[in-house]
């Protein structure tokens, strides 16, 4: 199997499948992990171009799994984008504390997705 451009974190199926099909339609490979645990799993496996993280998860949340993803010599220098929700603002701060390069609004995905996609990858020189 090719490695994933992304690795997109996320438990639920209707939203993980909408941001999928917008990254693939962008010329994106995706693989889909539906808990935290299983996502660390995956990028320290798969290791990923960049990883699309969900806060609110089952098995490990969101700040756990980039804690894990920021302390392991192997994966620290992928790029993560945390999702969450508007209500949430508090989390955007201590996500980026953590050593998150962005985060998205899911109410703003539609919109802003694909545009922080690239310039993260391009950032990181991957694009």
């Amino acid at each position: 199997m090719a490695d994933s451009d992304i690795l997109l974190i996320e438990d639920s199926p209707s939203q993980a499948l909408n941001f999928r099909l917008m990254l693939e339609r962008a010329g994106y490979q995706v693989q889909v992990a539906p808990d935290g645990l299983t996502g660390w799993r995956t990028a320290r496996t798969q290791l990923p171009r960049m990883i699309l993280l969900d806060i609110d998860l089952p098995a490990l949340d969101g700040f756990q799994v980039l804690s894990r993803l920021k302390r392991d010599q192997q994966t620290r220098n992928i790029p993560v984008v945390m999702l969450t929700h508007r209500d949430r603002i508090d989390s955007v701060q201590r996500a980026l504390d953590l050593g998150a390069n962005d985060y998205l609004f899911k109410d703003d995905v539609p919109y802003e997705l694909l545009n922080v996609v690239s310039q993260i990858l391009a950032l990181s020189g991957q694009e």
